[in-house]
């Protein structure tokens, strides 16, 4: 399954955006021309990046080298032949900041919340100022009680960076919430 992922900020760069947007003959400033390119990414997955998201953007670009990685006990690792096929991890307790979308397909979901998720990160939260990204974004799917579907609802978690975890800032939009986790086990790929 393919996201627009922080991975996407790294690989920005000038030819590659001016790839995504040759259909527009109109000159277009930095911001316009990132606009452009996370649609052009989005619609692969048939999410649309609202023109509000500019700001976002922006900040997540111009800030994409300042990740916090957040620290994990590995505990197993599974492979076939030679190659890392995912990851078992346990991360440690902490504030996180979430959302639930149920969206038709769960790549929207995960987009949707993430781009939530951005707002808050870039101002839109009590503190009033970027926060800082870290990584990785956890993604939370439920199986049903039958124990052979997923449910719809995707939740979308990121760590608050450790100068935040003492004092969590609020965020503006209530779809998100600010939770303590123990520590949580996850599979990474």
């Amino acid at each position: 399954m393919a996201l627009i992922s922080l991975e996407d900020l790294d690989g920005l760069d000038d030819e590659q955006v001016d790839d995504d947007i040759t259909d527009n003959p109109e000159p277009m400033d930095e911001d316009d021309r990132l606009l452009s390119h996370w649609q052009a990414i989005a619609s692969t997955h048939q999410v649309s990046i609202p023109p509000e998201m500019t700001g976002p953007i922006h900040e997540m670009t111009h800030n994409s080298q300042q990740r916090e990685p957040l620290t994990f006990s590995p505990i197993s690792c599974h492979e076939k032949m030679g190659e890392l096929l995912y990851e078992e991890r346990e991360y440690p307790a902490g504030h996180w900041a979430s959302v639930t979308r149920g969206e038709d397909l769960y790549e929207q979901s995960i987009s949707m919340g993430f781009m939530k998720l951005m707002r808050f990160i870039c101002k839109e939260n009590s503190a009033g100022r970027y926060l800082g990204m870290t990584v990785p974004v956890v993604n939370n799917i439920h199986m049903m009680e039958d124990g052979n579907t997923f449910e719809k609802d995707v939740e979308t978690s990121f760590f608050l960076p450790t100068r935040f975890q003492t004092n969590p800032p609020q965020p503006f939009d209530p779809d998100i919430t600010i939770v303590h986790r123990e520590p949580i086990r996850v599979v990474a790929r």
